[in-house]
């Protein structure tokens, strides 16, 4: 089987259509179509499904491209270590992350990581879960971090790490509302100040199944902001009941600042690697990750 017609394949597979995989490795749209459809004749089996949208991989295409994605990582490592100890870690380290995710997870792992590699120079894009798919298809970074898995058929995945919730509202918020139970308090607590919700949560699937598994029932939403930081700043004011990752109110609570509702069975939600399918990682991005899978193992 011919190496450079799996890298054509391989390379097609991963753009999604043969006209930006043409632009990109400045070859003919007709000779990267010859080159796949001599791959499938040579192999016995359909790879791609062809349409005006694009393409889409075959079962059997989706397995022949993840043995092309160890193929070729295999060759960059080949590469590495032929070039031995030339290779120094220095450049970019760029990434993308929701900025509850930057605060809390990776200041300080980044700041351990530029003492050790001063050449390296860590550039951090914020933004939600859509905004960091696009970063990282688009190459303006490596790879993204978010604890939102938005299907995406170039984006790859891999689970880091699991974060439970807490749910809390402020301490005065939660005496004045004081009931005979637990039970009868939040729902004195939630008819005065409400819910904070991220925009958008009430209409999305898992953002409504998440709020009835919590409550019972849709609750009265005071707030809807754009990202967690938000919501804990106005929890913190009084403005309302907030569902937050417990290492951005860990502190809080133990300081009295916030008071945290018990409920059964908090949810735990996972942290997500975002990277591009065939993406060869940079030499810095490759050792921060394997710094931050080491650390939460």
């Amino acid at each position: 089987m011919e190496l450079n017609y799996l890298r054509v394949f391989f390379e097609v597979a991963k753009d999604g259509r043969f006209t930006e995989t043409a632009k990109r490795l400045h070859i003919s749209q007709s000779a990267l179509s010859r080159s796949v459809a001599l791959l499938e004749e040579s192999a016995g089996v359909k790879l791609l499904d062809r349409s005006k949208q694009g393409v889409k991989l075959t079962s059997k295409g989706a397995e022949v491209f993840r043995l092309c994605e160890e193929i070729f990582q295999t060759v960059h490592r080949i590469n590495e270590v032929c070039r031995g100890s030339q290779e120094v870690c220095e450049g970019p380290l760029r990434l993308a992350a929701t900025d509850h995710i930057v605060n809390y997870l990776l200041l300080q792992p980044l700041q351990n990581f530029r003492k050790d590699f001063p050449l390296v120079v860590p550039v951090v894009s914020i933004g939600a879960p859509d905004e960091i798919i696009e970063s990282v298809l688009n190459d303006d970074c490596e790879f993204g971090l978010s604890f939102a898995k938005v299907v995406t058929p170039q984006i790859a995945y891999e689970a880091l790490h699991a974060e439970p919730m807490s749910l809390v509202v402020h301490p005065e918020v939660w005496q004045e509302c004081k009931g005979p139970n637990q039970a009868a308090t939040l729902k004195k607590v939630l008819n005065k100040v409400g819910y904070i919700s991220s925009i958008g949560a009430l209409g999305q699937k898992r953002g409504s199944r998440v709020l009835f598994e919590i409550f019972g029932e849709m609750p009265r939403i005071g707030f809807e902001v754009s990202g967690q930081e938000e919501q804990k700043r106005i929890c913190l004011a009084g403005g309302g009941v907030a569902y937050l990752s417990r290492f951005m109110v860990e502190r809080e609570i133990k300081n009295g600042h916030l008071h945290e509702v018990t409920i059964e069975e908090p949810h735990v939600f996972k942290l997500w690697l975002v990277t591009r399918k065939g993406k060869v990682m940079s030499l810095p991005g490759r050792r921060f990750l394997d710094r931050l899978r080491a650390q939460w193992m």
